[in-house]
């Protein structure tokens, strides 16, 4: 059954001229697509995702376009769901204030529909080609200086497609930001910091990463009061300017906020001040401390700089440090450290974890340390923690026990309470002697071939103290746990830990030995050996255990 309209104009076949009938359907026509349009409308309209409220729907819209925005525009296909939708995204300037820049040409709608909303601007080369096109959206983009939230340009590609872009003229652009919060610009050997760029002002900037700028003065570094984070980076083989380092001085006195600091082969080869009686500045509210750097260069910040509130210090040395300077004078650089640190240091070591680490094929591994110092705080009720990591020292010319050994001397270790040493390298008896009688020590975790040098010690203090009964103290005498990872374990070394464990002082407390990946132990020698040891040693095998509590993890044939 048709509408009355239309049989109408089925009835009127052949009553009317032909031209006539002809403009009266295809206004029907149109009329009809109209009403279907409408009910279309009116169904989507009433769908229960349509009842959310319009802000609610455009969160969801800005939240699902996060993750692809900066690589594709795939996100825009959930602005043509249907009307409602795409009248929704048009009006929602959050979702275009996210510049993306994969597609120039639509970056310009993106700030047209954006409105006045803060921008954020995300510019990468490496998916786009240095073009006319992407100067003209950067431009356009840059020239919206008070509406600048957050600016991060990655300006560093490899890609034969992709070229690197000239950003000193376009920066210059942006000569003030208002509500800038953050700031980063990756690049290689660009003197993308012009003279002009931020100079009226970024008063709420609080993150600032320039990676590969070239900084011929500290005053061009962009920066205000309540800055938080300062990363700063270039490579090693950069040409190193001749940066002050009263400059430096002056540069942390203006970020009276800062609360991490990284800075990469940035920091100054000369004097801090001419005066050697000069008291070093002090920077209260810093936090985070990173530096990879030459030793000397770390050692001259450290002695200028004072962050006595620090709770996480990393000092990276640089992998040719070797070739450069020879052997790194480590106890010239822990007293610089004490002295910029002294409230935490003076709190004593309470963990020491060491851990090798292979950077490549053929090259010497390298070790990272890491030391967790007692908290300096009186209240027992903060927990905050207190480390300080020290990575990548080559065993090639620093071995790892050096490290610990120049530790014990500058800082002592009698509060260190858990040591875990995770590395190939040997360890001298001198070494084992710093260690065998701190009072608190209780834990020890060795990895690798380590254990057999404890154990070696071990029996050469027992046959001492034979020797010399009037000894006051017995090795470890706080140890009450001890952790043997992927060691090789002989039959004639297990049936010598009577003489190493089985005779701890009564004073002494129970010792927990807990086997982790060792190969050599069967199911026979892990029998014998608890027995040997007595009551006061407990051995674990990590691994399953049957019904009877022996080992059923693979073991060698008896």
């Amino acid at each position: 059954m048709w509408s009355i309209a239309t049989q109408k104009l089925l009835d009127e076949d052949g009553k009317i001229l032909a031209n006539e009938h002809r403009e009266l359907i295809r206004k029907r026509v149109n009329d009809l697509k109209d009403e279907i349009c409408a009910l279309h409308l009116l169904h989507n309209t009433i769908a229960p995702i349509n009842r959310l409220p319009p802000e609610i729907l455009s969160r969801i819209l800005v939240q699902s376009s996060d993750e692809c925005r900066q690589d594709s525009l795939s996100w825009i296909q959930a602005t043509h769901t249907c009307h409602h939708w795409r009248m929704v995204a048009l009006d929602c300037a959050a979702l275009w204030s996210d510049i993306s820049f994969v597609n120039p040409a639509f970056t310009k709608v993106m700030l047209a529909r954006s409105k006045n909303a803060p921008l954020h601007v995300d510019l990468r080369t490496s998916y786009t080609r240095t073009t006319p096109v992407i100067y003209e959206a950067l431009s356009e983009v840059l020239d919206q200086g008070s509406r600048l939230r957050s600016i991060a340009i990655d300006n560093v590609t490899n890609s034969r497609r992709s070229g690197r872009l000239h950003l000193r003229r376009f920066l210059s652009k942006c000569y003030t930001a208002p509500i800038l919060e953050e700031l980063r610009l990756h690049t290689s050997m660009d003197h993308c910091l012009s003279s002009t760029f931020l100079r009226g002002g970024s008063p709420t900037l609080k993150h600032l990463e320039l990676s590969g700028c070239v900084i011929s003065n500290w005053n061009t570094i962009p920066f205000g009061t309540a800055l938080l984070t300062l990363n700063l980076a270039r490579s090693r083989i950069q040409v190193n300017e001749n940066l002050s380092g009263s400059g430096f001085i002056s540069l942390l006195q203006n970020v009276p906020s800062l609360e991490n600091l990284h800075v990469r082969f940035l920091l100054p080869r000369g004097l801090y001040s001419q005066s050697p009686a000069a008291a070093p500045f002090t920077h209260s509210k810093l936090r985070t401390l990173e530096l990879i750097d030459y030793p000397e260069n770390i050692e001259r910040f450290l002695r200028a700089v004072h962050v006595p509130n620090a709770e996480n210090i990393t000092l990276d040395l640089d992998d040719d440090v070797t070739f450069r300077y020879g052997y790194p004078d480590l106890t010239t650089l822990f007293g610089a450290l004490q002295s910029s640190w002294h409230k935490v240091v003076s709190a004593g070591i309470g963990e020491l974890r060491v851990s090798s680490d292979e950077l490549s094929y053929g090259t010497p591994p390298s070790h990272s340390f890491w030391f967790k110092f007692n908290n300096p705080a009186s209240t027992a009720s903060i927990q905050s923690p207190y480390t300080l990591d020290l990575r990548r020292v080559q065993i090639a010319n620093l071995e790892a026990e050096a490290v610990i050994l120049a530790a014990e001397e500058c800082w002592g270790m009698l509060e260190l309470q858990v040591l875990d040493l995770d590395t190939d390298a040997e360890m001298s008896f001198s070494t084992w002697e710093v260690m065998w009688g701190l009072p608190k020590l209780q834990d020890i975790t060795t990895v690798g071939p380590l254990f057999d040098d404890l154990f070696q010690f071990l029996i050469e203090e027992h046959i001492y103290m034979e020797e010399d009964p009037g000894t006051p103290i017995s090795p470890f005498p706080a140890l009450s746990s001890l952790t043997v990872e992927d060691a090789a374990l002989s039959p004639e070394e297990l049936y010598q830990w009577e003489i190493v464990f089985g005779n701890r002082p009564e004073h002494a407390p129970n010792l927990k030995v807990t086997l982790s990946q060792c190969s050599g132990l069967t199911k026979k020698m892990l029998e014998d050996t608890t027995a040997l040891v007595g009551p006061r040693v407990e051995i674990v095998w990590e691994g399953q255990l049957d019904s009877h509590g022996g080992a059923v993890a693979i073991w060698d044939a008896d």
